[in-house]
């Protein structure tokens, strides 16, 4: 008799279960949480450095708030606004002297005239590779801005930003001030030298209106330092130096001599606004915007015959394509802005300071 053949059905194998480190795409939990731990650590490292820059104080311009070699940290992303101190690449040096690098082509033309130098030997800078400048914000696009009599005012109002730190100070003595006095007083040569183009022209200033002829230094100093100066015997007298409005100082924006505009009264002159439009009412406007027209937005501007020609053709008003601002120094006693360079363009700003 045959055997009965066995016809239990085979058991089906059940599959290991999955350790809860695989993934479906084969790709562990802990390697995933990994990755993107690295990653959020390195933006943590990479943001600051996309988002600041460093910069070097290269000038005494806002002594004595920050010292000349100093190292600062500035936004990148920030609009100037109000007393920031804004970080700026220079806006006439795009042109430089080869041999005279150290001097400020368009300066050095308004006090000798253009034949100082041949045209042979200026060198055209890119922007981005020129100097970066530090001053404070005092004039925001729209504002209308003056000086009168070493007062700032904006929009007709003396304004509570920009109060210098340091000034030019007319310094009357009957004898010699002690050195070892000076030193405590942390001045330093550049100091004691009054940093002005036109030195003797500001002493024959004070001469004639005082009548006084006797020893007259220019010292350049903070308030806190003339107080201490002013204690000293050999001291008759201190005062800030306060040009007369009819004095004309050649190295002033806009360079104009019909306004006899000097560092210590200029204005009124409006701040350029991006699509705001300015009229010509007189050439002089013109004038006062030609900088800006030409140099920094690419156009041509001519006055013939008592009219204005943008690009070749009459114009009465002009359209402004980018903001600017209205930018001094802590210490009043440098060159190096608004005062003497007119408006900074919006896209000459580095940062803002931290």
């Amino acid at each position: 008799m045959a055997k009965k053949q066995n016809t239990k059905p085979a058991v089906k194998e059940t599959p290991k279960a999955e350790t809860s480190s695989s993934t479906e795409g084969g790709m562990s939990k802990t390697t995933k949480i990994i990755i993107i731990s690295v990653g959020v650590l390195i933006l943590t490292l990479l943001i600051p450095f996309l988002i600041l820059g460093r910069v070097r104080v290269i000038d005494n311009s806002m002594e004595s708030t920050v010292a000349k070699g100093e190292t600062l940290w500035f936004n990148k992303f920030s609009s100037p606004n109000y007393n920031d101190i804004v970080a700026f690449h220079h806006p006439e040096t795009d042109s430089i002297v080869a041999s005279a690098k150290d001097k400020n082509y368009y300066k050095m033309c308004r006090m000798y005239g253009e034949s100082w130098v041949s045209k042979a030997e200026l060198v055209k800078q890119d922007m981005h590779k020129r100097p970066i400048y530090l001053s404070r914000c005092v004039a925001v696009p729209g504002d209308v801005v003056e000086i009168q009599n070493n007062h700032l005012i904006v929009n007709k109002k003396e304004s509570p930003y920009g109060k210098p730190a340091k000034q030019l100070y007319y310094v009357v003595t009957d004898g010699l001030i002690n050195p070892a006095i000076i030193d405590t007083l942390g001045l330093s040569k550049t100091d004691l030298n009054g940093e002005t183009d036109y030195y003797e022209d500001f002493l024959n200033i004070y001469r004639q209106r005082t009548k006084t002829y006797t020893a007259i230094k220019i010292f350049t100093l903070s308030p806190k330092a003339a107080q201490k100066l002013q204690k000293l015997s050999v001291i008759k007298k201190i005062e800030p130096v306060v040009l007369p409005k009819e004095h004309f100082e050649p190295t002033v924006f806009p360079f104009l001599k019909e306004d006899n505009w000097n560092e210590s009264n200029l204005g009124p002159l409006l701040v350029p606004k991006k699509d705001k439009i300015i009229k010509f009412s007189s050439t002089r406007v013109a004038e006062y915007y030609r900088r800006v027209i030409e140099n920094y937005e690419g156009n041509t501007l001519q006055i013939k015959g008592g009219k204005v020609f943008i690009n070749g053709k009459e114009a009465n008003s002009y359209r402004f394509k980018q903001n600017y601002y209205f930018v001094i120094g802590d210490n009043r006693a440098t060159k190096n802005d608004s005062r003497f360079f007119g408006f900074l363009p919006e896209d000459h700003v580095v940062g803002i300071v931290m």
